[in-house]
């Protein structure tokens, strides 16, 4: 009895915890070592590709991945005449909701971001950076499945992670 008691709980956690969503990485131009990335704020331009078709959930999508890095780095809103510009381009996306994870499981489909980062080093118009982050939600996954608010999390940590690297090879 006290064992099927702990059993529901420890599913309950399962279930809603999830999986986080594992990132591909093709770094076509890492930042370089010569360059030093500034500690100061940073200049965030977030867009998506011509072919993918605007929706609401690709508008808040955007706003809550400007949000995340924003908790990461100083992000300003004018374009200054130094520092750096990280521009992100959405290449692939399709939005699964938490919700429609939990009900429908592997039937809702995969969630899939892939967003194209250039940094560019404003004073001199260098781009000291370049890669693509891909990540894509598995039918393995079943309920436990990735959605795009987890994937827009792992995205911005990457993306912090990213820009920062240049500080250490400096």
């Amino acid at each position: 009895m006290n064992f099927c008691k702990n059993f529901k709980y420890i599913f309950l956690v399962l279930l809603v915890s999830g999986c986080a969503a594992n990132i591909k990485e093709n770094v076509h131009n890492p930042i370089n070592e010569s360059e030093k990335t500034p500690k100061e704020a940073v200049y965030l331009d977030i867009s998506h590709a011509k072919y993918i078709s605007k929706s609401k959930d690709l508008t808040n999508s955007m706003n809550e991945l400007g949000r995340l890095i924003s908790k990461k780095l100083t992000v300003v809103q004018s374009k200054p005449n130094s520092g750096l510009a990280v521009d992100i381009s959405i290449e692939n996306f399709r939005y699964v909701s938490g919700f429609g994870r939990f009900m429908a499981g592997v039937m809702v489909g995969d969630a899939e971001l892939k967003l194209k980062i250039k940094v560019t080093e404003l004073s001199s118009g260098n781009i000291i950076g370049e890669s693509v982050f891909d990540t894509q939600s598995e039918f393995s996954e079943g309920i436990f499945g990735a959605t795009t608010s987890r994937q827009l999390e792992a995205m911005a940590i990457k993306i912090f992670e990213y820009i920062k690297s240049g500080e250490k090879n400096s």
